[in-house]
């Protein structure tokens, strides 16, 4: 509670060089309240990161993450329940699940809408795996696809349901039609996991 508040009275002293961040044109300027946020986050728990963003002359989001690390899971959920009363601020924990967007990474555009998945399961884990089918996949540039497809289920899914409910990736080239249509489409994975969990629910 006391490093919780210790934060919190940082930021309401300082939210209002905040509010304005994507505004700075400065780069430098912009860097060193960027790293000072982060040092002061940091005093807090070292394994916790931050996001920020809005329109301009509306709330601005402030999302706490734990970059999908469930060991701190409750470190993000604590400074967040101790966030007082912000009148210009959303304040958010987890990545939320984000819509109408397209993953680019390392030269990969990954689109949530054109990819489809086949569910793994293994009795090791109750978490669920995937194999994500992906046109022009290049298997050997296959950790920076990974990357984007974790990228991509942070946002379809939001950071804490990815961490939750994924535990295994994997991705192959997407078949043409008509086999492509044997596997479900990816935009359809959050009800697949609702569907898995209450599932899991019933058999117990």
């Amino acid at each position: 509670m006391i490093a919780e508040k210790q934060f919190w009275d940082w930021f309401k002293e300082n939210e209002n060089k905040y509010f304005f961040l994507n505004q700075v044109d400065d780069d430098d300027e912009k860097e060193r309240l960027l790293n000072e946020f982060l040092k002061r986050l940091h005093a807090y728990c070292d394994k916790l990161f931050f996001e920020i963003g809005g329109q301009p002359d509306e709330k601005q989001d402030l999302i706490i993450t734990a970059e999908g690390d469930t060991d701190f899971f409750d470190k993000v959920e604590s400074l967040v329940s101790h966030a007082p009363q912000l009148e210009y601020w959303n304040v958010i924990a987890f990545k939320p699940v984000m819509e109408g967007f397209i993953i680019e990474y390392n030269d990969i555009k990954l689109d949530p809408k054109l990819l489809y998945f086949d569910p793994l399961s293994s009795k090791a884990s109750k978490k669920i795996g995937l194999r994500i089918y992906v046109e022009n996949y290049d298997p050997a540039n296959n950790m920076s696809f990974l990357t984007a497809a974790y990228l991509l289920l942070d946002n379809i899914l939001g950071e804490q349901s990815n961490a939750l409910n994924i535990g295994y990736v994997e991705i192959e080239e997407l078949p043409p039609y008509p086999e492509r249509e044997k596997y479900i489409e990816l935009a359809k994975l959050p009800r697949y996991i609702a569907w898995a969990n209450s599932k899991a629910g019933d058999e117990k």
